[in-house]
């Protein structure tokens, strides 16, 4: 299990301390909360265990195979939930080999949402419409936000997947889980002119963001893949080279066979136990764990929905 790390944003709620404990740690709101990171700049602590009070560089440097067969330069994916009470600036994310040249961080950005809850009316950028790049400067420089931008309506449940180079922002009334590399890089192309925590404008990074931007992405979505067991019911949403994302429904019990890398499960609803060799854990809503990759069979028991990754 992990304590979570909590960041205030200028457009975040009210929602995070209900859900994993999230307390203010200044007076803004609280936006974010980093529920499974080894990012320098929130780093998630093991809450259970004999390395409670760790961070998961440490256990990695003596446990690699609790990671994965291979070494790992850096944990490399990052878990948070998202509480937007007002609309995220409209930004896009680096590819990798942009992110090493460019950026000391060193890490591009692919990430995906999962929607836990969303108020009537609730929608996101994903997208543009312009057709190359020329274009799209154009709109931009122009101000034609609501010709260059596409917006998509949003409902709990909803899954997007958005690669580095895609346009997106999230928008107010959204509560979400984010799954994404290890990284926290952001550019930001329009802010609403709004001020950030401290009474400025926050800043924005056109330049690079034009360097970015993937002019040629297509608005299509990958589709999810349902995958019913006798006792699971499994909705693949996404495996790419950075990360596979599934919610798994279990409604009495399911017995899991071990993967050769370690598993993040999120727990959206619902209580049960997970018991493996060694013990026992109580599973209920908002609880954030990690099946190393060599602890062996485990089996769930219980009524959950859950969002689990791996790499």
């Amino acid at each position: 299990m992990f304590s979570p790390v909590c960041k205030e944003r200028v457009w975040g709620g009210s929602s995070l301390d209900k859900m994993v404990n999230c307390k203010n740690p200044g007076q803004g709101p609280i936006g974010e909360a980093w529920i499974v990171s080894d990012h320098p700049e929130g780093k998630t602590r093991i809450m259970n265990g004999a390395f409670s009070g760790r961070f998961l560089s440490e256990i990695k440097q003596t446990h690699q195979t609790w990671f994965s067969p291979f070494p790992m330069a850096k944990f490399p994916l990052l878990v948070k939930l998202l509480d937007a009470a007002d609309d995220l600036s409209v930004q896009v994310h680096p590819d990798d080999a942009y992110a090493i040249t460019h950026e000391h961080d060193g890490s591009g950005k692919t990430e995906c949402w999962y929607i836990i809850d969303a108020k009537p009316g609730s929608e996101i950028i994903l997208g543009h419409t312009a057709k190359d790049r020329s274009e799209f400067i154009e709109l931009a420089q122009a101000q034609r936000w609501n010709d260059l931008l596409v917006r998509v309506p949003v409902k709990a449940g909803d899954f997007f997947f958005i690669p580095s180079g895609s346009i997106h922002a999230l928008g107010k009334g959204i509560l979400l889980l984010e799954v994404q590399q290890n990284s926290d890089t952001t550019y930001r192309i329009y802010d609403y002119d709004r001020a950030g925590l401290d009474g400025r404008k926050r800043a924005l990074h056109i330049e690079k963001a034009f360097d970015v931007i993937d002019f040629t992405q297509s608005n299509d979505h990958p589709k999810p893949r349902i995958v019913y067991e006798d006792t699971i019911e499994r909705t693949v949403f996404i495996s790419c080279e950075y990360f596979t994302v599934e919610k798994w429904t279990i409604n009495s019990m399911h017995i899991f066979a071990p993967l050769e890398v370690f598993l993040l499960i999120y727990i959206v609803s619902g209580n049960g136990h997970l018991l493996y060799e060694d013990g026992l854990l109580h599973l209920s809503k908002g609880l954030s764990i990690m099946i190393p990759a060599n602890m062996g069979k485990y089996r769930i028991e219980g009524s959950i929905e859950a969002i689990a990754c791996h790499i």
